[in-house]
Order: C-alpha cells, then structure tokens, then sequence
C-alpha cells in the first residue's frame, strides 16, 4: 500500500459510506414529512421517504463514482479530496494533487455548464406557481410563493459563487509549484526559512 493511499484511507469517515448517507436521508425525510402530515398515514411516508432516499443515495453514488473514474481514485476516496478542498488543505503527494486538480476543474466545468438553464428554470417555476396562485385568488399565497422562490434561488446563486471561488482558489494552489506556495502557518513559514 502507497503512503497516498494509506494517507486518503485515513482520512476516510464512516459517515461517507453510502449507506450512511441513505439512512440519513430516509431519516431526515420521514422527520420533515411527519412534522407537515402527523402519524395518520405512517407507513406511506416512510415507504415514499424511503423511495427518495434510494433515488438521493443513488444520485449521490452515482456522482462519487464519475468522479473516482474522473481522478483515477477510489470512490470513497472522493468526499475525502471534497472535504480537502472545502478546508482549502493542498496535499504534498504529487500524484494526488493532479487527481485533487483534476476533481476541482470537472467541478468547475459543471458549474459553468449548468448554469446557462438551471437558474432562469427555477425562477419560471417559482413565479409561474406564483402567478397560478394569484390566478386562483390567493393573493398572500402568490407573494409568498414569488418571495420564498426569489429567496430560494438567491440563495442558491451565492451558494454557487461562493463554491466556484473556493474551487478557483484550490485550482490556483494546486497548479503552483510546491516551493512557490505560501506557507500554511506561521510555524511552517518559520520551518522554511530555516
């Protein structure tokens, strides 16, 4: 085993196997449907919230898998390279900065391809629905309706830029040469100097 992998497979947490992630789902699925429905009708929320946890966990696997193929890594190896680049912690191992660069420029292909529909789709529907709300009469519904989807999709936007910085920045660390970077902590910058 190469010390890469031995330094991803620690990194790993059992909160990323897949199964984890598809209970969390069932689970945060019946708590929201149960807290609008009540326990009248139990067994169709669970069986409905577990038809969504599959589909979720499947999506989600289905992602980490194009992604590991994409890098050349294992799947479970890619929330940890995720998590790495939320911190903004640039690896030394050569090898995996290149698989590291390659997930952050998929990413950022992804976000600059998506965009050009996603967001004017979501606005048609949350103004449409709220159009068809006024329409029918309910004047408070179709406010309401139009503000929550303004709110909703802004807040999506800032999420995107807010990703697409973090995975410029990533992408600009990880094409510097190692001894050109800045050091991390002020007791590294003292190590280097030395």
């Amino acid at each position: 085993m190469t010390g890469r992998e031995t330094d991803l497979k620690s990194q790993r947490r059992w909160a990323d196997k897949w199964w984890v992630v598809g209970l969390w789902a069932l689970v945060v699925g019946v708590a929201i449907r149960l807290l609008f429905r009540g326990l009248a009708d139990w067994v169709a929320i669970v069986a409905a919230s577990a038809f969504y946890a599959i589909i979720f966990t499947a999506m989600t696997r289905r992602r980490q898998q194009s992604d590991a193929r994409a890098t050349g890594l294992e799947t479970d190896d890619v929330p940890v390279l995720e998590r790495r680049i939320r911190r903004g912690t640039v690896p030394d191992d050569p090898a995996l900065r290149q698989s590291m660069l390659r997930l952050v420029r998929r990413r950022l292909k992804l976000m600059h391809s998506k965009v050009k529909w996603v967001f004017p789709a979501m606005m048609v529907v949350f103004v449409g629905l709220g159009v068809l709300f006024l329409v029918r009469g309910g004047v408070v519904a179709g406010v309401v309706s139009m503000l929550c989807g303004a709110g909703f999709v802004g807040g999506m936007w800032w999420m995107r830029r807010t990703n697409i910085g973090r995975y410029q920045r990533m992408e600009r660390q990880l094409t510097q040469r190692p001894e050109s970077r800045p050091a991390t902590s002020p007791r590294q910058g003292e190590e280097q100097a030395a």
